[in-house]
């Protein structure tokens, strides 16, 4: 007995798993091994994961992300029809015959509470539906930003998916991504999170871009919504803290998460 606690005495001990934080640009990128094993955080912030915030937090039960409009029209049939309603937008503008477009003023309490929520957009649903594979999948805005970090506490292998613009890089994701880099940085101290290049990316230019209606109206999203007379949108959009709810993916809706 003696012999083995001088054995313990001498070995070092085991370190705790550093916590990897990965960065995705745009989910073209992502593959399922990606995420495999890992907490996936998704971030549209102009403007599908803001507009699930605000109307989640305003009392919807539910949001169901879809690929498609077809599939949106398909879902919508199976489900209450009397409680649910059908949300999204293209290139913008809301869907002809749909209930809401994707601005986050559209969701009043008024108008979605207890309602189930069915959405497609032109990047932000796609882009849960390819983190499919996550251990756990959040939902992230600027709205929200402080509480998922909170959520994000214990978990060691973090996936940052960024929904991109039409498949490209946008930035107004890349700077929330950042954002959020920097905050599970400074709760965990610099030391402790390993980051991809892309996650150091991010985190630049999250020192030298701030939320903000000036911002995301200099960004290739921002400027769409202004041209189609949605530049409203921009300044909720960059509501920092707004709401202390994580928006958690589970069997295909979206909910408050309990955790």
């Amino acid at each position: 007995m003696a012999e083995s606690a001088a054995l313990r005495e001498l070995a070092p001990p085991t370190p705790a798993l550093r916590r990897k934080v990965n960065v995705f640009f745009t989910p073209a990128r992502l593959s399922a091994s990606g995420v495999e094993g890992r907490t996936a955080v998704v971030i549209d912030v102009l403007r599908a994961t803001s507009s699930m915030v605000e109307a989640l937090a305003n009392g919807a039960r539910a949001v169901f992300p879809t690929e498609s409009i077809e599939h949106a029209m398909e879902l919508h049939g199976s489900l209450d029809r009397e409680g649910t309603l059908l949300c999204g937008e293209r290139r913008g503008l809301p869907i002809d015959g749909f209930d809401l477009g994707n601005s986050p003023s559209e969701f009043a309490k008024e108008v979605v509470a207890d309602k189930q929520l069915i959405m497609t957009t032109t990047n932000g649903t796609r882009a849960f539906l390819v983190a499919q594979g996550a251990d756990r999948i959040l939902a992230a805005s600027f709205l929200n930003l402080g509480a998922v970090v909170d959520a994000l506490a214990k978990d060691r292998r973090i996936v940052v998916v960024c929904a991109g613009k039409e498949g490209r890089f946008s930035l107004d994701d890349a700077v929330c991504a950042g954002h959020l880099v920097r905050r599970l940085l400074a709760e965990g101290g610099d030391d402790e999170a390993e980051l991809d290049d892309s996650a150091l990316a991010a985190a630049q230019l999250a020192s030298d871009f701030e939320p903000s209606k000036e911002t995301f109206g200099a960004t290739a999203a921002g400027r769409a919504l202004v041209e189609v007379g949605l530049g409203g949108d921009l300044a909720l959009c960059a509501a920092v803290d707004r709401h202390a709810i994580v928006p958690v993916l589970h069997d295909r809706a979206i909910t408050v998460g309990r955790d």
